[in-house]
């Protein structure tokens, strides 16, 4: 059975995702290989104490036609901005794929949808995380793309955006 949406509410309900431009990774970069998506900021500083936020990730392009194509998308977090090995920890995921069999969880995730869906010009997917992992508090994010198959290319626009928790 392949993906479908809720059937109510019948208006998608979206996230308020405000763009700064200190804690923006890239603008409509394309990436064609495993790297880091970083055109405008490589490293991007969440602070010194606990930070809740939203990765925006709004993907104009993503390459499925060979329909071997995978995307991993991993938000590292570190307390060393040079993001030496071993000093990192990944603070939040998404993959896509042009089959199900290259996701993350093949037995049960779905292909991913079209991207960006008819009619629009780019897909938003905003990630909830934070900066604290197992008792570690992160300082830096980066934003590293793990691309696989015959022809991967994606062109996103990404941000971290706070957001304020409510107890």
């Amino acid at each position: 059975m392949a993906l479908t949406n809720n059937t109510l509410p019948s208006i998608v309900p979206e996230f308020t995702l405000p763009l700064d431009n200190l804690t923006q990774f890239c603008s409509a970069q394309t990436i064609t290989a495993t790297g880091y998506f970083n055109d405008e900021n490589a490293v991007v500083t969440l602070g010194e104490g606990r930070f809740t936020g939203m990765l925006a990730l709004d993907i104009t392009a993503l390459d499925v036609a060979s329909g071997d194509e995978t995307y991993k998308i991993c938000l590292f977090g570190s307390n060393d901005n040079a993001f030496g090995n071993g000093n990192v920890d990944m603070l939040a995921f998404h993959d896509f794929a042009a089959a199900s069999a290259g996701r993350q969880v093949a037995t049960i995730l779905a292909p991913s949808p079209t991207i960006p869906p008819t009619g629009r010009a780019g897909s938003i997917i905003a990630i909830p995380f934070t900066n604290v992992m197992q008792g570690f508090v992160y300082k830096y994010a980066k934003l590293y793309g793990v691309l696989g198959g015959t022809s991967p290319s994606i062109t996103m626009t990404a941000w971290i955006t706070p957001i304020e928790m409510k107890v």
